[in-house]
This record gives C-alpha cells, structure tokens and sequence, in this order.
C-alpha cells in the first residue's frame, strides 16, 4: 500500500491536469498486480454548469519511488499532516449517483460499478466481460434483491453480498461501508493544497487491514463564498482481511476510482424498477385487473430478433361461447392466445383464421388466401381450451386466455409503454425445453381511461404483453424478446362477421329463407342495426334448434306495409362432426331445422325478445305465416355481392378502353351509312345525246 503522502502528492497531479484539459499520467512501469490498468476518466461535477474533459489518467501506483517523478515540484506545496479524528471524515448526501472503476488485485479482475441511493433505497451494479450483476435494497434493514444476469432472488445482508452468483462472490464493499468505517476508527487526515484545490486522504491502519479515502475540495462556481469546499470523491482502497467487512474471501485488495459522481439521481421508484422481464418473487400481491367476457381487439406483435412485425385479429365472446382468431403456424409456438411466438419446426406462410364453436365443439379453420376450409373438432391442446375432469373441454375464461394463472403474477410498477402510463406484471414461466421464460403483462394505468365511445370510458384496459426468453444454460441475456400491443380494444360484443363460417358449411348445403317481423325499420334503426341483427340471428337459431353461425348473411329491408320489416337471411347445413364439449348443444339438420322453423311459425304468433342495449329491450312479433323460401337470385345479399363484382371486375382504363373501341366502331359505322346514302343519290338515271 502506497504512503498517505504519496497518494495525496499523485491525486493532486491528478486533479490538476483534469483542470488542465489533457493531461496523461506518465508511469509506464505501474505494476499489473497492484494498480489499476490505464482508462478513460470522466470525473462528473455536482454542477451541470462545470464540465470535466475525457482524459486518459493511471492511478496512483503503490510504488512511493516513482510517484515523486511524476510531480513538478514547483508548484506543489508541502503536505500537512494531521492528528487521528480532528477532521470529519466526508460522507456522501442521502441522494446521490456515484460511478466508479473497481480493480481486484488478487483476482486481477476489474470492474464497472454504479452506486444508486435515494432516501433509504439503493440499486448497486456491477458489470464486466464475464458478470452482470445488481442488488436493490433497503439501506436499513440490509434486505433486498440480487439480480445475476435474468435471474433475481432474495439475500439479506447487502451490499456486502450484492455480487454474489450461484457460483461464487465477487468481494466488494460500498463506499459508504468504507466512509463509516474510517470514521468510527478515527482516521488519520493528509492534505495537500494546490491553487485553489485541496485534497485531502483519510486513512485508518489497523493490523488486519487498511483503508483509505481521498477527497478534492474544489470552490464551484455555484458554491456560496463563505460556505465550505464542496468535497468531491476521488479514490478508495483497502488492503487487509475481507471478515472486517463481511466479506468471505478471505484476504482482499480493492482500489476504487471515481469517474463520476452526482449528489442527485433517480427516484425510489426508478430504483426499484428491475430490468424489463426480470421475476422477483414478492410477498404482497396487488391482483392482476380482470379482463371483460367478450371483446376484439387487434394484435401488432414485433419480434426483435428476428426484425419481424406481424398483426393478428381476435374476438373473444364468453356469452355465446365463440371465438375468433388469426393462426400463422410459422409464428405461434407456444400456449399464448394472445402471443405469438416464433416456431422453429414450421416453415409454412399460410395464414388462417380459425373460429370455435365451444356449444358444439366445433373447429373451423378457413384459408384466408384461398377461402379453403376444414372442419374438425376442437383439439384439446387448443389455446382457448380448458380440459375438465371427464377429458372433455370448456372454454377457458377470460382471466385463462393468457395460458398462466392469475394469481402467479406479482405486480412489478409503472412503465410508459406507447406513451402510455401502465402498471406492468410479471410472472415466471419456469424452464421449459432448456428455456427460461418470464411474461409481462401491461394495463393502462388508474389515471388514464380509454374512451370506446362518446362518454364511454373505460380503465384499466389491457396495452399489450412481452414474452422473454433464455438458454437456461446462459442467463446473462434475453435470446428472445417478443412485444404484442393491442390497438382496437373493445370490450363490446364481437361482430358476427368475426364468426362467419359461411365458406364452410355453403358448400356443403345451404337454404334461402325470408321473414316477416312486425315492427318497423327505422324504430331498429334509432338503437343499433347491428345489434338488433345479432339479436334477430340468435332468436333465429333458437328457434330451429342450430347454432347461430348457420345463420348467416342476414339482411333487413321494410316492406311498404307500414310496421313490418322483411328479414332475409341463409340456413346452412350442419357438419358432420360433434365435438368433446360439457353439455353439446344439439344440432338439427338443415331440412329438420327448416321444418320445425316453418310448423312454429306457420299457425302462430311467435313473440321474441330483441336486446337492442343494456337498458333496452324490445318485444316483437313474428307474422304469422310469413316464412317463406326464396333464390339467391332474389336475396339481397347476393344481389349486391353481384352487383359488388361487376363493379370491381372493371377498372378505369378499361372502361376508358372500352370507350374508345365504341367510338370508333360508332364512327365506322357512321361512314358506312353515309356512304350507302350518297351512293344511293348518285343513281338517278340520265342520258347521253350525241
């Protein structure tokens, strides 16, 4: 360990040609097994108003014969010495930010260290080639978090142990360990002045260790005339036997030097944020937010190692037992519903969208390219699936969607996500296949509300989810991260167009009906059309024995009898597969359902209930006898599909084409007819005389 007065003389250089601008430290023979090897150096001061310049400096070396070289004696003033506990030993403000270099002797290991503290709470990391490590902890009661690489855990008795692996401890002391142990051993005091520059090193030696502190005492700008020098940390050691500070490496050598300081830094809830995936288990619990029995929403899902974004759409409806989805198999690898992840094994591009029918445990799964379409039953290792006692299965509620129970999420904080305030949780994945996985997922924050509608509004609305993955092997960084965003959440009633299974079952069978409800267009019209047409299409089904997604391409239209009102809509046939569902609905077939639809409504006055909103109900009646069997010539549906294709197979510069031959075919045929009259005109007989 190097003499007080020979650090003080080398800090002092120091400090005077980081005043300078650009001054190098000259000690080429500074040994490898007791100093710090040469780096950049950027001392930070309190005030923003006082920069320092990037300069490349050497520490002091323990070596007394070649740091007096390296001083211009003449201007250095002679060192003061002073006795044991005269001086108070500086200790650093309840908030501050201190940036350091901490170079293991023995280990010849070094180290980049941050220390973050505020009001009782502290966040330490340490990083180098081969470690990521941080602690948060309470200052207080020495309890907290250790985060190695991905991976967190509780410890006690930090700082001391902040950098501990499942492998082994990185010794390390905080520097406010120091600072209170040199002050309760009444340290010794050397200063050195040099312009307006003091610096000063305290120093305790006792026979199992010693430890020491420098200190520049520099006047700021900021600083009022009559108050004293603001004391600016500079450089730390100890040398001596690691049981003093708790340490359980035996004996230690530690040098520190300072490459930033600030008496301000973040706040405690900054501190306490851990790295974005990262579980720590926690003993309170704040309940994850419920999310509504039906909904749509549209997924934007960006994949960052594989620069991909991908958007998907999904409609969810608890009442009716429906549900909508996009399935890319070269994406979705993994039991999320709502996210997808990259699949290894399957190289294909198709995209599909898949409807569940979880009355009748029907799959539907529709090319969405070539409008193709199979039918099985529902798997049971369905994404939207629950399995029951019995092997059947139901649909998973709301809260199950995101294949993790709720109560293993622990509530982490607040995070801006799209520039949004949102209260994030996480939840552990466990290891799977070798991989290690955390979920997060976001709700808009209390103080936020997402308007659906005009003074409808709703909050805490789930703003999207992240999955993050890692080799089990090598936790020091994620190897996947995928974010999925919902835009376009509503927490309404999906649309039927969401389940339209029309390309399936039309092909097998299909029925055009009409009839007649006795109410009037525009009273319908003054709630909600849509509304009022999934209403009419569930009594509908109700009523001849099938699923409502056989009821399809439903169109009202009045008739010139006032308060009547013509409902045209298809019955499609029933396929021929029954799923593993609790209490399946039974299904007609297509001519039974009619039959029965035809003998209710044939003799009777059939009243239905229509659900036009939460508050309004409307009674109406069926008109007796009004059912009818129509042509898809006559349906209106397929009248304007027709008429949308005729107007979508012409374009404009074919119709300017088409155009152009009419005029010149009208003009041949213009001079053709003159030409036929002049020649007729021409022929009048006549004479010739000699």
């Amino acid at each position: 360990m190097a003499s007080s007065g020979g650090v003080v003389l080398l800090l002092l250089l120091l400090v005077a040609q980081m005043s300078a601008g650009d001054v190098r430290y000259q000690g080429d023979d500074v040994r490898e097994d007791d100093s710090l090897q040469p780096t950049n150096l950027s001392f930070i001061a309190p005030h923003a108003s006082l920069p320092f310049t990037k300069t490349s400096a050497a520490p002091p070396t323990t070596d007394s014969s070649n740091s007096g070289d390296l001083l211009p004696a003449a201007s250095m003033s002679g060192t003061t010495a002073f006795s044991p506990g005269s001086y108070r030993v500086p200790t650093l403000p309840p908030s501050y930010e201190l940036q350091l270099i901490l170079h293991n002797v023995y280990d010849r290991e070094t180290y980049d260290v941050l220390e973050r503290e505020k009001d009782g709470q502290a966040h330490h990391t340490l990083k180098s080639k081969t470690a990521n490590l941080s602690c948060i902890f309470d200052t207080l009661t020495a309890d907290g978090y250790v985060l190695d690489g991905m991976k967190c855990g509780r410890k006690k008795n930090l700082p001391q142990r902040c950098f501990c692996s499942d492998r082994f401890c990185r010794p390390y002391v905080s520097i406010s360990a120091i600072l209170q142990f040199l002050s309760q051993h009444n340290a010794s005091l050397t200063s050195e002045t040099l312009s307006a520059t003091r610096v000063s090193v305290w120093r305790t030696t006792l026979p199992n260790i010693t430890v020491e502190a420098a200190f520049s005492f520099t006047a700021l700008p900021m600083d009022d005339a009559a108050s004293e020098p603001t004391p600016m940390p500079l450089y730390f050691s100890l040398t001596g036997d690691g049981s003093v500070f708790l340490q359980e490496e035996g004996r230690i050598s530690l040098q520190y030097r300072v490459l930033a300081f600030h008496p301000q830094t973040a706040t405690v809830a900054e501190l306490m944020l851990t790295p974005p995936g990262v579980f720590c288990p926690v003993d309170e619990r704040k309940r994850l937010p419920k999310l509504a029995n039906q909904f749509t929403l549209t997924m934007e899902t960006v994949i960052e190692n594989l620069g991909t974004i991908a958007y998907e759409h999904q409609s969810y409806d608890s009442e009716e037992k429906f549900v909508s989805y996009t399935y890319r198999p070269h994406l979705h690898a993994q039991d999320m519903l709502f996210h997808i992840i990259p699949s290894r094994l399957n190289s294909s591009d198709r995209t599909y969208r898949v409807v569940h029918d979880f009355r009748t445990g029907v799959q539907y799964m529709i090319d969405e390219k070539t409008s193709n379409c199979s039918i099985e039953d529902i798997p049971v290792t369905a994404l939207d699936a629950a399995v029951t006692d019995n092997q059947n299965i139901r649909l998973r509620h709301a809260s199950e969607l995101i294949s993790l129970d709720p109560n293993t999420f622990i509530y982490k904080g607040t995070r801006t996500v799209r520039g949004i305030l949102c209260d994030v949780w996480v939840a552990d994945r466990g290891t799977r296949k070798g991989q290690y996985s955390t979920v997060e997922i976001y709700f808009t924050h209390q103080s936020w509300a997402v308007e659906f509608e005009v003074l409808n509004k709703r909050r805490q609305v789930p703003v999207g989810l992240s999955s993050y993955v890692a080799d089990a092997k090598n936790l020091k960084e994620w190897s996947s991260v995928v974010h999925t965003y919902f835009y376009e959440y509503s927490d309404s009633h999906p649309s039927w167009k969401e389940f339209d299974v029309s390309p399936c079952l039309k092909r097998i069978n299909r029925l055009f009906l009409l009839l007649t409800l006795q109410t009037s267009y525009s009273e319908l019209a003054h709630y909600n059309l849509d509304v009022a047409k999934n209403s009419i299409r569930n009594v509908i089904a109700s009523i001849a024995g099938v699923s409502p997604l056989r009821i399809t391409d439903l169109f009202l239209s009045s008739r010139h009898v006032t308060n009547e009102l013509d409902v045209w809509f298809v019955l499609l046939e029933k396929p021929d597969v029954v799923g593993h569902v609790l209490k399946p609905r039974p299904q007609l077939l297509m001519a039974d359902a009619y039959k029965l639809l035809h003998d209710i409504t044939a003799n009777n006055k059939i009243s239905i209930k229509l659900d036009l909103s939460p508050h309004k109900m409307l009674i109406v009646t069926i008109k007796c006898g009004s059912l009818e069997t129509t042509s898809g010539a006559l349906h209106p549906t397929m009248r304007h599909k027709s008429l949308r294709f005729v107007q979508a197979g012409y374009t404009a510069g074919s119709m300017a084409g088409l155009g152009f031959s009419m005029a010149i075919l009208g003009t041949c045929i213009g001079i053709f007819i003159g030409f036929l009259l002049w020649k007729h005109s021409s022929s009048i007989p006549y004479q010739i005389k000699d």
